[in-house]
């Protein structure tokens, strides 16, 4: 069985191309995954920045919260104060 150059030229070929394809798709998965990586890495980080403001948010909610108590107590007292003036007033 005799193999002509030509056909041995392209089955060099062939393999060239073949080679070349294996080598082209490795490399683009290859970036596409330091790509992924790289998202994965910011994610994280948002995640964890999102975490410190809900406890933020959830501390100044409780802050806030406490706020309204004493401001609301405060102003009771000045009801009763001026409710015991007014009825002072009245009887003299």
């Amino acid at each position: 069985m005799n193999i002509s150059i030509d056909v041995l030229f392209q089955i060099g070929t062939l393999i060239c191309t073949v080679i070349s394809v294996v080598w082209y798709i490795s490399n683009t998965l290859g970036v596409i995954n330091n790509k992924i990586d790289k998202s994965n890495q910011l994610n994280e980080i948002q995640e964890k920045k999102l975490e410190s403001l809900e406890k933020s948010v959830l501390n100044n909610t409780s802050v806030c919260r406490d706020g309204r108590v004493k401001i609301w107590e405060d102003l009771n007292n000045l009801k009763l104060q001026v409710a015991k003036l007014e009825g002072q007033h009245k009887k003299e």
